[in-house]
């Protein structure tokens, strides 16, 4: 009795990957493509979007070994001079990963 359950079983999951795969939309049985459609309706010309990544340059990343290895440019600046201004790059904020999952203790 139980091989043919899980006979039923595989023809089943069979069944389900022929119908993610859209092996059935001819005759109109197929997955649901549009998850979110209010949320493709309001959105607003989503092809202008253009991501550009701007790769460091090379003397901010020496800048800092440059000072650290010249004792003579060590020298302390007045505090009422005014100091050079400082380039900064914009970095875009990445997610937080998720924190992981306490290890299930054994029984």
């Amino acid at each position: 009795m139980l091989k043919y359950w899980l006979a039923l079983l595989l023809v089943l999951n069979a069944a389900v990957l022929a119908w993610q795969w859209d092996a059935f939309a001819r005759w109109g049985h197929g997955p649901n493509q549009e998850r979110e459609p209010e949320r493709l309706q309001q959105q607003v010309r989503p092809e202008a979007l253009k991501f550009v990544v701007i790769p460091p340059t090379a003397s901010t990343a020496e800048s800092p070994a440059v000072e650290a290895s010249d004792p003579a440019s060590a020298v302390p600046q007045d505090a009422s001079a005014p100091s050079a201004p400082t380039a900064t790059i914009p970095v875009p904020a990445l997610p937080a990963p998720a924190p992981a999952a306490p290890p299930a203790a054994p029984r």
